[in-house]
Order: structure tokens, then sequence, then C-alpha cells
């Protein structure tokens, strides 16, 4: 044998060796799995290395997978690989930090995907590019911080997102690039301090959004433009002094919109004029009296309705406070000492109030 061929032999065998050693996955170790078959009849699998076809009987048509409460601190490369079929993924509570690039590979009918009450903190780029039929897609209930631009871009199916319960200070309108088939944004309980322009200007199908519990304290001008329609706007429990009318698009219709526990002094009258709600909710929040008297007949004269917020209610929490430069009529402006002495009796109750309510433990520093 020539010393040229033996050579390109050794290569080829290092070459193979490679690509064999490359695609192995070490995800899972001992881990069992809840599998769905098409058939609906579910077994468990204790998978070692990757959840893959190869994994299962090939009689065994994996349609849904479910992996609880397990330690599983990093999914890496290819964790979840060549499941043609599968349609329902769920991680949850199974304390994972870090999700690789390309952990999910080739599962061209993924519908449901759940990672969820764990320790995640970031989501990398191209997380979900394996999975272009995405419809619903969990991670609430972890830690995250870090959402990088288009991680969850190009997904054209994709409806419903559920991200509460983590830790983002910042929202950007680049992360869902392509990906406007969107109905349902929820991204309450984050530390989400503003909104910016144009923030959803491309998501024209949205019907219901939640930004409750967070702190946020500025909307920039045109936020909402491109939105015509939504079943539910929720700004609840924010550190909203005021509201720009010029961040809602002119006849704009909302169905619900809360905007319980602020710091509102004031509705302006541009912002009334200027959309349509059929339920409002204002509780907790400091209204100047003649002001929320105003909102109460902008609500009668358009047929909407006033509700009541399930906390920051009661007989002893006052509606709405009187300035020291009275006046019969609204002045639209912020009124520091309203604010203050509203907190203040808040604060005097009684029956103390929940944590959220008005945020008492921040607006006598602040404001």
């Amino acid at each position: 044998m020539s010393s040229l061929k033996a050579y390109l032999i050794f290569l080829n065998i290092v070459l193979c060796f490679h690509v064999i050693t490359s695609h192995t996955c070490h995800s899972f170790k001992n881990v069992t799995v809840l599998l769905h078959q098409k058939s609906g009849d579910p077994f468990n699998k204790t998978v070692n290395g990757c959840i893959e076809r190869i994994e299962f009987n090939e009689k065994n048509v994996v349609t849904e997978a479910y992996i609880r409460n397990q330690s599983l601190p990093t999914l890496g490369r290819e964790s979840v690989r060549n499941m043609v079929k599968l349609k329902t993924l769920v991680f949850w509570g199974c304390n994972i930090v870090n999700v690789e690039s390309g952990a999910f590979r080739n599962l061209p009918r993924l519908k449901n995907l759940q990672i969820s009450y764990g320790n995640l903190k970031e989501i990398s780029r191209d997380v979900f590019h394996a999975a272009p039929t995405l419809e619903l897609l969990r991670i609430h209930n972890n830690e995250i911080d870090i959402i990088a631009d288009q991680a969850l871009a190009n997904l054209p199916g994709l409806k419903k997102i559920y991200a509460g319960n983590n830790m983002l200070e910042y929202w950007n309108r680049e992360w869902f690039t392509n990906s406007t088939s969107l109905e349902i944004m929820d991204f309450q309980f984050n530390k989400i301090r503003t909104l910016p322009r144009r923030a959803f200007e491309n998501l024209q199908n949205l019907k219901q959004i939640f930004f409750d519990y967070n702190e946020i304290s500025n909307i920039h001008d045109n936020a909402f433009i491109g939105l015509k329609n939504l079943d539910y706007l929720g700004l609840r429990f924010n550190r909203l002094v005021s509201i720009n009318e010029n961040i809602f698009p002119s006849s704009l219709k909302i169905r619900s919109l809360l905007l319980d526990a602020n710091y509102l002094n004031y509705l302006s009258n541009e912002l009334l004029n200027k959309i349509s709600v059929s339920e409002l909710t204002l509780d907790g929040n400091p209204w100047k009296c003649p002001c929320l008297d105003r909102i109460h007949f902008w609500l009668h004269s358009s047929n909407g309705t006033l509700n009541k917020a399930d906390s920051c209610t009661g007989s002893s929490i006052p509606d709405c406070a009187i300035s020291k430069t009275y006046s019969t009529t609204c002045l639209e402006t912020v009124d520091s000492d309203l604010t203050k002495k509203y907190i203040k009796s808040l604060r005097g109750l009684s029956k103390p109030l929940d944590k959220y309510c008005a945020r008492t433990d921040y607006i006598l520093i602040a404001v």
C-alpha cells in the first residue's frame, strides 16, 4: 500500500470519527421521559444521550414528550433531534440554566414548546429555529434577563408566548422579526422599565398584551401604532405617572384596559377622545377627584363599564384625593404632593395592603 493511500485512509477514519463524536449528545443521563404515541398510549423511557427517533421502537410514533422535575442544568447541542412527528415538548421544573444554540434540530412539526420553572437566564438567537411551525412557547418562571435580537424571529406560526415571572428589564421589538402571527403576549412579573417606539408595529394580530407587574414608567410615542383592536391591555402595577395620548393610534378599540395601582393623577381629554374602551379598571391610583369624575362621565357617555380590581379596593381605600389648589375641573398636571398624600393614607390603613398596591414601599422616596 502506498504511503499516499494509507494517509488518505487514515484521514478518512479521522474525519468519520470527528463527525460521529461531534454529533454525540450527553445532555441526558438516566432521565425519564414520558412519551405519548400517535395512538395516544403513554409510556416512559429512560434516556441517556439525546431524545431522538432511533431511541424508540420504530413502531412508536412519538408526538409528545414530557420531562418534569429532573436535574438538567444544560440542554446541549442537539439534545432533541430528528423527532419529525413530535408536536409537544415540555421541560418543567428541571432547573435548566442554559439552552445552547442548536439544542433542537429537525423538529419540523413541533407546535408547543415549554421550558418553565427552571433557572434559565438567556435565550440565544437561534435556539428555536429548528421548530419553524411553533405556535405556543412557554418560557415563564425562569430567571431570564437576556433575550438576543431575533431570538424569537422567523416563527410565522407563533401565536402565543408566555414569558412572565422572569428578570427582563428591557423589551425589544427585534425579538419578533417576521413572527407576525402573534395573538397573545404575556410578559407579566418582569422588571421592564419602558416600552419603545413602534413596539408592536409589525404585530398587528395581537389581541392580548400583558405587561402587568413590571417597572414601566415610560411608554414612548407611537408604542402601540399598528394595532386596531385589543381584547386586553394590562398595565396594572407599574410606575406610570402619566399616559401620553400619542402612544396610541387614533380610534384604537380596547375591550379591557387595566391601569390599577400606578401613580396616575389624570387621563388627558386627548387620550379619552382617541381610544374606545369597553371595560376599565382604575383602582389604587392617586386620582384627582375632578379627573376621576371626568373619566366616569367619559365611560358613561361611551357605554363603557368601570370594573373593580381584584386588589387595592375596599371601603377604606380612597378613590381619589383633593389637590391643595382646589379646582372643580380636571387640571392635567402631575401633582406629587397629592400623590404623597394619597399614598400616606394607604400606608395608614389598619389592614395592610398587599405589597403591589400602589408600590407604597417606593413612592414616598421616589416622588
